[in-house]
């Protein structure tokens, strides 16, 4: 199964959350972070798997003191991740596109992954702020970081981009995707009507674009309820232009509940489907898909609604506004006749 050729990276806080369980089902996991506090929380975790940014206390959104740590760092972490994730096939990078520490670097540790690591894939999971209640600095983070994901097109790997629009519940997001992935990464199904074997669901993950995972329980198999959850899940919505490069396919009966030519009408004609059968319960791969370009142009219509306030904001303190009275202007000051004591500020200025 592909478990044994995966291993995750959890970067930033959500990174760290949404790794964890994946790291309690013995999955290689290596834990990175540039708050000390964040990596802490992880009690269940063992310190040889948390990694700290040396010299950093947290990036606050700041995307750009992220990219910056980290170049100076990169090479340590991707010895680190050799070190701890030997011989993997599929690294999955997971960080939240709305946070500061995680948002900086996803993208370029793909990138640099790919690169100088023996690697047929490198897969990201992301997540999308609630624009809702998250706020404006989060959601351009959430833009740009997208916006540099979509440059890795030459990069082999699927981009999972789970969507906190979806649900006030952020845990059982994650909860619900690690349950989807686990299942994909340890599927053996065997039938002799067919099977989709590892080397297509390696194919899958290894497709570039957007991709969404769908589960279903047996008794809830059927064309309609499959369908359903293309539109109501835990990710950001699909495009509608039907772009789609593979479909995996793997269900409980000999195919007659599910019909793969009414999966295609909804969202698009593949490449080439991979199909199941006879197994414990539905699951149903998307790749290939575009990015979520219509969520992506709501939320930056959002910042640019409050690009006037955010500039009111922070010009208020460039000037002054009061006056002053010169009441003391006309006190003489008794000069001192002895030198000022130079204090060690003075001196490191």
């Amino acid at each position: 199964m592909v478990k044994n050729k995966s291993g995750f990276v959890g970067v930033g806080a959500y990174g760290g959350n949404q790794v964890r369980p994946f790291y309690k089902e013995s999955y290689p996991s290596l834990f990175i972070n540039t708050a000390l506090t964040d990596l802490n929380s992880l009690t269940d975790v063992e310190e040889k798997y948390k990694y700290h940014v040396p010299g950093s206390e947290g990036c606050n959104k700041d995307r750009k003191k992220s990219k910056e740590l980290f170049r100076q760092e990169i090479d340590n972490i991707i010895n680190e991740i050799k070190e701890k994730m030997p011989g993997i096939e599929y690294l999955f990078i997971v960080a939240s596109a709305g946070g500061g520490c995680g948002s900086g670097v996803l993208a370029a540790l793909k990138q640099v992954a790919m690169e100088e690591m023996d690697l047929k894939g490198c897969i990201i999971i992301t997540v999308l702020p609630d624009t809702k209640t998250e706020s404006i600095k989060a959601l351009i983070n959430s833009y740009e970081t997208l916006a540099e994901i979509e440059q890795l097109n030459e990069y082999a790997g699927a981009t999972f981009i789970l969507d906190n629009d979806k649900s006030t519940n952020k845990m059982r997001i994650n909860e619900m995707f690690f349950c989807y992935l686990d299942s994909l990464l340890t599927s053996e199904n065997s039938s002799t009507y067919g099977n989709v074997d590892d080397a297509e669901i390696e194919q899958l993950l290894s497709t570039t674009g957007a991709a969404i995972i769908s589960k279903l329980g047996k008794d809830k198999s059927d064309t309609q309820n499959l369908i359903n959850t293309f539109h109501n899940n835990v990710y950001a919505p699909i495009e509608d232009d039907k772009v789609i490069k593979y479909i995996g396919l793997i269900q409980p009966d000999k195919g007659k509940n599910i019909r793969i030519e009414s999966i295609c009408a909804e969202v698009g004609t593949p490449l080439d489907s991979y199909l199941g059968y006879e197994a414990d319960s539905t699951l149903c791969v998307l790749t290939g898909l575009s990015l979520p370009y219509t969520k992506m142009q709501d939320i930056k219509a959002q910042i640019d609604a409050s690009k006037d306030t955010i500039k009111r904001n922070l010009s208020a303190q460039s000037g002054n506004r009061m006056e002053s009275l010169g009441f003391f202007d006309d006190i003489p000051v008794k000069e001192k006749s002895r030198e000022k004591k130079k204090s060690n500020r003075d001196l490191l200025f």
